[in-house]
């Protein structure tokens, strides 16, 4: 479609050895014309929901995939979470633009859409910030 922001979780990836290992997601973001990813694991993107629902209210109504479900290594568990999360992600972008105190709000932001707003709006959309892949 002609959706401005496209966002999947094509995959993720285990990290890390022993107790510390955890998984990771993929994340896919392509803005007009730029695509570029981001590894994250379940914690980042619940702190980004907290953080985020503070500042706009319309969040809150997201689902957001409980943590119960995440302690897991069952790959068949992982595989439900990432379809979870990118479902939550695909929300939470189809808000942020039709909120009208969203810097993303698709009438403010008009033709500035891009990689910068998106990584200005949160960092968990910055490469490099918690990546550790």
């Amino acid at each position: 479609g002609s959706d401005p922001i496209k966002i999947s979780i094509p995959r993720y990836v285990l990290c890390g050895q022993g107790k510390d290992a955890h998984f990771e997601f993929e994340v896919k973001i392509t803005v007009l014309d730029e695509t570029w990813t981001v590894f994250r694991r379940y914690s980042r993107f619940r702190e980004m929901h907290k953080t985020l629902k503070l500042k706009y209210a319309e969040l809150a109504a997201l689902e957001f995939p409980p943590k119960k479900l995440f302690g897991n290594k069952d790959e068949r568990v992982i595989a439900e979470r990432r379809s979870h999360l990118e479902k939550y992600l695909r929300d939470f972008f189809s808000v942020m633009l039709q909120s009208a105190t969203s810097p993303l709000h698709i009438n403010k932001v008009g033709l500035t859409l891009s990689k910068h707003t998106i990584c200005e709006f949160s960092p968990f959309f910055k490469k490099g910030v918690f990546d550790y892949s």
